[in-house]
């Protein structure tokens, strides 16, 4: 097996596992969990999960940190959350005019993807951007200069799960929804990777990024109890 086959199929042989898979799925909102969470996400032993825990963690797809006496595991970086979006995108159900289930249907309208953000309202605002131009990322505070000096590509379009089509990662998309969250634009749901839009948060995106205002009458809205909602995002 040559070099660059064998650096495609090892990792796509780790989350070919189911369990291996819904690990590293439940840590894409760029947080950390412990080992117990993790195998409870996963539907496992704590036991069977340490064991695909410490497989990840061998290729580099997983890093951890010790906390008191439990291991917490996050993602080693945003290249494997992009990875894990792009294989989303493949399979049988990633065609035109396929039905969502009904989880993707929860995570569509607005979720992290690592530390940018995804779904519906990813894609409108990267839509947006470039007919904004640079003046919005002063307006969000935002160092243009000092991201491109960072060893990260500045911005790479990555092709949404959901939406078939671009919304923006790279520092650039991780500085970006640390503006919207600084600014409370956004509330996190519990153990979700989704992001509800705060009414300041819709009025933003509305009056300031140009995003179509029909786009937050469905799920747009904030419509969970609150006690399923975090203080801010």
């Amino acid at each position: 097996m040559t070099e660059p086959s064998y650096r495609i199929a090892f990792p796509a042989s780790l989350l070919a596992d189911p369990t291996r898979a819904a690990i590293v799925l439940a840590l894409m909102d760029g947080r950390s969990r412990s080992a117990k969470k993790l195998a409870l996400d996963a539907g496992v032993t704590p036991q069977t999960a340490s064991a695909h825990l410490r497989k990840l963690v061998a290729a580099r797809m997983l890093a951890w940190e010790s906390r008191g006496r439990f291991k917490h595991f996050r993602l080693s970086g945003a290249e494997v959350a992009d990875a894990v979006e792009a294989l989303c995108q493949l399979g049988p159900d990633a065609v035109p005019g396929r039905v969502l289930t009904a989880a993707a249907r929860e995570l569509r309208f607005a979720r992290c993807c690592y530390d940018h953000l995804a779904g519906q309202l990813g894609v409108a605002v990267t839509a947006r951007l470039p007919t904004l131009g640079e003046g919005i990322f002063a307006e969000l505070d935002i160092d243009l200069a000092a991201l491109s000096a960072l060893r990260r590509p500045l911005s790479r379009c990555c092709i949404d799960w959901t939406e078939q089509r671009p919304h923006i990662g790279g520092a650039l998309g991780a500085a970006l929804l640390a503006a919207y969250k600084d600014r409370r634009w956004f509330l996190t749901v519990v153990d979700s990777r989704r992001l509800e839009v705060t009414p300041q948060g819709r009025v933003a995106f509305i009056e300031r990024f140009g995003v179509d205002a029909r786009l937050f009458e469905g799920d747009g809205a904030i419509s969970r109890p609150r006690a399923a909602l975090s203080r801010a995002a």
